[in-house]
């Protein structure tokens, strides 16, 4: 099972905020990018580029979760290189 901390969060408004994760296991640990929607909508980013993207409407996130649980879950599992 995979360990995760957040490192940093923004916030762009009080309900909105992008935070930057580290996810590890025993062995490894990566960073990832997550932006917070009001508590109800979770996107997540693997890397830095397609985090900004997102913001210049030119990506979309490849995960998308509508709970805190789903989204920790998801981390929970998430392969770590």
């Amino acid at each position: 099972m995979n360990h995760f901390r957040t490192i940093n969060t923004d916030y762009l408004r009080p309900s909105r905020t992008l935070e930057t994760i580290e996810v590890s296991n025993n062995s490894n640990s990566t960073v990832v990018y997550l932006y917070n929607h009001e508590g109800n909508s979770f996107r997540l980013f693997h890397s830095h580029i397609n985090f900004i993207n997102f913001f210049k409407n030119q990506a979309e996130s490849a995960f998308h979760f509508n709970s805190e649980n789903e989204l920790d879950a998801y981390l929970e599992k998430m392969k770590v290189d």
